[in-house]
């Protein structure tokens, strides 16, 4: 987790919720702290669009999220129309 800038959030979780992360924290071998933070940084950046650097074109960032979503479960980089879009 990223120290220099963190928010403090109290969540409630059922208990099924609690005890099926628990066990899974537990099997990782961290804290159920560290377990969730870990699971919700990821699943944050897994939902940031893919986009270069500079690229600002609205219109562009309309499809690269169209895009995104079509090719979500194939490799990187393997649709062709996304890397014409990227390209412009």
């Amino acid at each position: 987790m990223n120290t220099s800038s963190t928010k403090r959030k109290l969540i409630d979780l059922n208990l099924p919720v609690f005890t099926a992360l628990s066990q899974q924290a537990r099997k990782e071998g961290v804290s159920l702290k560290k377990f969730i933070e870990n699971l919700l940084e990821a699943e944050a950046e897994r939902r940031q669009p893919a986009v270069p650097a500079g690229v600002t074109d609205p219109r562009i960032l309309s499809l690269v999220g169209v895009v995104k979503n079509s090719i979500e479960n194939e490799e990187a980089g393997s649709d062709e129309r996304l890397q014409y879009i990227l390209s412009k």
